[in-house]
């Protein structure tokens, strides 16, 4: 279970480090736009802080799924939970920093027909979602993780 979480990090990190430089890319350059009359700095400018962004919170996510995947090599069997568990908080929160990049950290364009508004904004957002959830179903998994089935907190013999 935790492989196939880790493994959908990294696809979803590579989407959104990636995605925003290419198939997701935001409107177009800013000279052109410029020239495009009412459409200049006050609609373009918002959505071009996307693909640095997107690509930094992709990177994290990367790091953070082969930092998992690395730490349950090394633990085989007898691993401890708690670094899986923060992991799993940083999948969290980078999953709602993904579906806030288009929406509330740097936002998309004023025009609802420009690229960056009908694709990358949604794209981000399902993306970031699937993230998140991720990271929840990995947390649950961590805390139900016992042989009695009872929930475990914290790992420590008793």
């Amino acid at each position: 279970m935790k492989k196939v979480i880790d493994i959908v990090g990294i696809i979803a990190g590579l989407i959104i480090a990636i995605g925003p430089y290419t198939f997701l890319h935001v409107c177009g350059d800013m000279g052109m736009a410029s020239d495009m009359g009412g459409m200049g700095m006050d609609s373009g400018a918002v959505c071009h802080g996307i693909p640095a962004a997107s690509l930094i919170t992709g990177i994290l996510l990367i790091a953070v799924s082969l930092v998992s995947i690395i730490s349950q090599i090394k633990a085989g069997e007898s691993d401890s939970g708690k670094l899986y568990k923060f992991l799993t908080l940083l999948r969290i929160a980078i999953g709602i920093v993904t579906i806030g990049i288009p929406t509330f950290i740097i936002g998309v364009c004023n025009s609802a027909h420009m690229h960056c508004n009908m694709v990358t904004r949604p794209a981000l957002i399902i993306i970031g979602a699937i993230v998140g959830i991720s990271g929840v179903i990995g947390l649950i998994y961590q805390l139900l993780k016992s042989n009695d089935g009872r929930v475990i907190l914290d790992e420590q013999p008793q």
